[in-house]
């Protein structure tokens, strides 16, 4: 039901729902009468599986007495997160990746800016070698899934040497 990263936790607006239903002792299949809609739905709007539009917003307003407002808030709210607990997911991966890269010696270089904080060496890499995401330097081929350790100098030698020729 809930999404989370070890820094986010994304809570769908149906974890509210589903409180409200407890405390009304309704069952799903009374309430998703109440709504007009399939209790299928209303799994899936619990679980946050389906956006909460706003017309269900308008629905719930009727059925539970909280006003349409808060529903999209809360909808918002956690599409937000949701979006925060996939980057910061994807970002513990691009740690892995970032820690392959003799970080140090590229900061001695001054080739990234000097930083121990893994999240700021991931963003410093992406501007040296101008991505959006380390993973997509393999589909580049400036790294292949073969490299090894040592090799991530020299990949890193031939982006500074790439770079300063576009100055």
């Amino acid at each position: 039901m809930y999404s989370h990263s070890k820094k986010t936790i994304a809570v769908p607006p149906g974890a509210t729902i589903k409180e409200q239903l407890k405390n009304r002792h309704m069952l799903q299949k009374e309430f998703a009468i109440r709504m007009d809609m399939s209790e299928k739905h209303i799994s899936h709007l619990i679980n946050g599986k389906v956006e909460l539009t706003p017309e269900v917003s308008q629905r719930l307003e009727l059925v539970l007495g909280i006003p349409a407002k808060i529903w999209n808030d809360l909808e918002s709210r956690y599409r937000e997160r949701l979006v925060k607990v996939n980057q910061e997911l994807e970002d513990e991966k691009e740690i892995t990746l970032a820690r392959k890269f003799p970080y140090r010696k590229m900061s001695m270089e001054g080739w990234v800016s000097k930083t121990d904080d893994f999240d700021d060496q991931v963003q410093n890499l992406r501007r040296f070698f101008e991505v959006a995401n380390l993973k997509v330097l393999y589909p580049l081929g400036i790294l292949d899934s073969n490299e090894k350790v040592e090799d991530f100098f020299v990949v890193a030698k031939n982006q500074a040497e790439e770079l300063k020729a576009k100055k």
